[in-house]
């Protein structure tokens, strides 16, 4: 599922929502009933598995490989 964010421009409340991509927008406020709700950009979300995943943690070799001698490592 996928999470979208979605403000109302009738009474001006944001909310989100998780639907398929397949699924049509919302177009029905959930706090006032207006027609007047629009997606708006958010730095959204993909949901897998009901949690979210974090970033892997950093390479101890600062990203440039171990082979050969690069790092302390070793």
């Amino acid at each position: 599922m996928t999470l979208y964010d979605y403000k109302c421009d009738g009474c001006g409340v944001r909310f989100e929502k998780d639907h398929p991509m397949s699924a049509p927008p919302v177009r029905i406020c959930p706090e006032c009933g207006a027609e007047k709700v629009r997606k708006i950009l958010s730095t959204g979300g993909v949901q897998i598995g009901g949690s979210h995943s974090a970033a892997p943690p950093p390479s101890p070799c600062g990203g440039g490989g171990c082979g050969g001698g690069m790092c302390n490592m070793a």
